[in-house]
């Protein structure tokens, strides 16, 4: 090839190449995910397609990931979370013990086709269609129609290890660990606050701080099992699912996964 052809070759190809220099950059990501996705799709992928507080899903589309979060505890009362290695995404569920059904760690691939995907401040559920709600419960009595469960191909779900500066959106509904935090109520407040008239634990917000005094809410429902005891007193670690609860992050604990000492 000649020197003339040469340059004229690299003149030809140099704006594709400038093209696709610049769909790598920072200021021009190439977009992550198909909008009209087909067949297995990642849990991330799943909750880029919640673009309203509830929506059909019409694609023939299914996830897969295993459970780490259900009602062992009571903590997720009447839902599971389901993780695979780009997120986690709570599922709706009208049953009396989702963990009998969808024990810890037990791999579930889930048929999505038909169901309801809803996006509400942030965070994202997956269930089914609703007339009082953004997202209901998926019947029992449709379960064998969305759910593949396997519990031969179990598998425990290590969490994603952060700060509490560090949490943000991408984080929403994803399985997480915080180190070395207190709470600011500790030994002289249980986890959850009890109604003036019944007696009876309702759901509640505590403070949970790290030494540089950056602070998130731990948000524990009525229905969990140790709602009645007091919190844990000194420093240590607590696993759980990220939220959003009036504009402010929160964690609500999972399999009773917090560690503290004095």
């Amino acid at each position: 090839m000649t020197a003339n052809l040469l340059i004229k070759h690299i003149l030809r190809h140099l704006p594709i190449a400038l093209a696709l220099l610049c769909g790598c950059s920072k200021d021009n990501p190439v977009p992550a995910y198909s909008d009209k996705p087909q067949g297995l799709i990642t849990i991330a992928h799943l909750k880029t397609l919640a673009t309203s507080e509830s929506r059909t899903i019409t694609e023939d589309i299914s996830i897969e990931g295993f459970v780490v979060a259900n009602d062992l505890y009571g903590e997720f009362y009447k839902s599971i979370v389901l993780c695979d290695k780009s997120g986690g995404v709570e599922i709706s569920l009208d049953l009396r013990s989702t963990a009998k059904v969808f024990p810890n760690a037990t791999k579930v691939i889930v048929h999505c086709t038909s169901l309801t995907i809803g996006n509400y401040a942030g965070r994202v559920m997956l269930g089914s269609a609703s007339d009082d709600y953004a997202v209901g419960r998926i019947k029992e009595s449709d379960l064998a129609r969305h759910f593949s469960i396997d519990k031969l191909s179990a598998q425990v779900i290590e969490p994603t290890r952060t700060t509490i500066p560090e949490i943000s959106p991408t984080l929403i509904g994803n399985y997480i660990e915080i180190e070395d935090v207190a709470f600011s109520e500790d030994g002289s407040h249980r986890w959850c606050d009890t109604d003036s008239e019944t007696g009876k634990p309702i759901t509640t917000e505590r403070e949970l701080y790290d030494k540089q005094g950056n602070s998130i809410l731990v948000r524990t429902i009525a229905q969990c099992s140790y709602a009645n005891e007091t919190l844990p007193k000194g420093r240590g670690r607590i696993r759980g699912i990220i939220e959003k609860q009036n504009n402010r992050y929160s964690l609500r604990v999972v399999n009773r996964q917090f560690d503290f000492r004095e």
